[in-house]
């Protein structure tokens, strides 16, 4: 049984390392719930990957192997250029590997607080019209991420990426037990297209506060900090469930437009 400090203290693979024969390791990128994600070379093709390795904690439950499998057979299905594409899925040593394309972008937190980007309004709604897009096509096959923060939402300055579909779920599955130690809202994890629209809610907002500049300490709400069109307010309202909730994403797609069409 796993202590708590092999946990913590999980060791990643080391660089130089070679996994199945073909991907060498060159830097550990990131750490999630599920898995350890490093950049890596595919020496067969000479093409830059992402191998994700499941996290040791998560490899005695079938059920954290499942949805880890799982998420090799969505993005064996998807096939959209916003979202990495599969290159592999295999065990190596009992531990479960996934391989993906490596897609070269910052994600907005880079974009704002280390190249300093501010969005309008405009710019914002422009951004979400095609994040919106790309979550159409995966809603449509009947899957929602859960996980749309802004770590996982990509842009190149010209196309947006979505990418780690680690907690996506298919519509109408048996939920998965609830992370333990995590405080979040419960909306965020809900196994509905709601959860991706509360996500987005957030992500607008996230951009819309780079151009915010306070004029005093006193901490306010969101509606109260920024000056928006009555229509964004609206949506964003709707995003977050404050009011009617949206139930499909065509009413979204709907709104959004009707944002930018006031510019």
């Amino acid at each position: 049984m796993d202590t708590i400090f092999s946990v913590l203290f999980e060791r990643p693979l080391k660089p130089d390392t070679l996994v199945r024969g073909r991907f060498k390791l060159n830097s550990l990128i990131g750490k999630g719930s599920y898995g350890l994600t490093y950049k890596a070379k595919d020496l067969q093709t000479g093409s830059i990957v992402v191998v994700k390795q499941l996290r040791k904690r998560k490899r005695h439950k079938s059920e954290e192997v499942q949805y880890f499998l799982q998420e090799a057979g969505f993005l064996q299905q998807f096939n959209h250029p916003s979202i990495p594409q599969f290159v592999a899925a295999f065990e190596e040593d009992g531990v479960p590997f996934l391989v993906m394309d490596f897609i070269d972008a910052p994600n907005f937190e880079e974009l704002i607080f280390n190249k300093n980007k501010v969005y309008t309004e405009k710019e914002t709604f422009l951004i979400l019209l095609d994040v919106i897009n790309v979550v159409q096509y995966f809603h449509q096959q009947g899957i929602v991420h859960r996980d749309l923060r802004i770590p996982n939402i990509l842009w190149d300055g010209t196309s947006i990426y979505i990418i780690d579909f680690g907690l996506a779920r298919l519509l109408g599955s048996k939920p998965s037990s609830p992370r333990k130690g995590k405080k979040e809202h419960p909306l965020f994890r809900e196994l509905s297209v709601r959860s991706d629209f509360f996500a987005l809610g957030h992500f607008a907002l996230f951009l819309l506060y780079s151009t915010f500049e306070p004029a005093s300490k006193k901490e306010k709400s969101w509606e109260e900090e920024l000056v928006l069109s009555p229509v964004a307010r609206q949506t964003i309202r709707r995003l977050l469930q404050l009011d009617q909730p949206y139930e499909t994403i065509t009413e979204l797609i709907i709104d959004a437009e009707r944002v930018l069409s006031g510019y």
